[in-house]
């Protein structure tokens, strides 16, 4: 990563090319849940529970981070933890500012787990239940983004082994990627997982961790 000065007195940023797990994991987050204005100033935020994101991301292209508490609950709009930079290269990795026309760039295989994490954390879930009438345990992991997007996911996942399908989601303008079989789903968390000094958002890995407990505890392999 480089600053250097713009015209107008401010610091920007130029990443060059993604060499690092932590840059990996912020295009990733990038790409699944930015927003990206007209001189490529890149808005990230989160509700507060996942404020973890913001302060290490902030940490990360060195931004400042801001409270937004506005409220309103018909509207379901509420608190958020925001931070936001100019980084002038951002386009060559996400590839267009719109949401529906990004693509996920191809990286180094060493960093490219904290790629699909960062997008997880952003657009990702993890949910799992018992079925009450088979006993057993039912589990899923789903994107939704758009399709290009997922697309570019689902590519990385099939050269890891990991099959997945992507629907479009009822009448809204997105799809959704979908992981459900047992093998799968335990395969992919343990492959964006792996680095345990790595985890940026802990509640879904403890959804994992809970996940993989119930299985054992429930009599089935893990």
């Amino acid at each position: 990563m480089e600053e250097y000065i713009a015209s107008n007195g401010k610091k920007c940023l130029i990443l060059n090319k993604i060499n690092s797990k932590e840059l990996a994991y912020v295009i990733g987050f990038i790409s699944a849940d930015a927003s990206i204005d007209k001189i490529n100033r890149v808005e990230i935020s989160t509700s507060i529970k996942d404020k973890s994101i913001i302060e290490f991301i902030s940490k990360i292209i060195d931004s400042n981070i801001s409270v937004d508490e506005t409220y309103i609950q018909e509207k379901k709009i509420f608190p958020r933890y925001r931070t936001s930079r100019k980084i002038t290269d951002i386009l060559k990795f996400v590839g267009n500012r719109k949401k529906e026309f990004r693509n996920i760039p191809i990286i180094s295989n060493e960093f490219t787990k904290y790629l699909v994490l960062g997008f997880f954390d952003g657009d990702g879930c993890i949910t799992w239940g018992r079925r009450k009438d088979r006993n057993r345990i039912w589990q899923n992991i789903s994107f939704t983004s758009s399709y290009f997007l997922l697309e570019s996911i689902q590519k990385i996942l099939l050269k890891i082994g990991i099959s997945s399908s992507i629907k479009p989601k009822g009448t809204e303008k997105c799809f959704v990627l979908k992981i459900s079989s047992k093998k799968d789903v335990l395969k992919f968390c343990e492959w964006i997982y792996s680095d345990e000094d790595f985890i940026i958002l802990k509640r879904k890995f403890d959804v994992f961790r809970a996940l993989r407990l119930e299985l054992g505890e429930f009599g089935e392999t893990v």
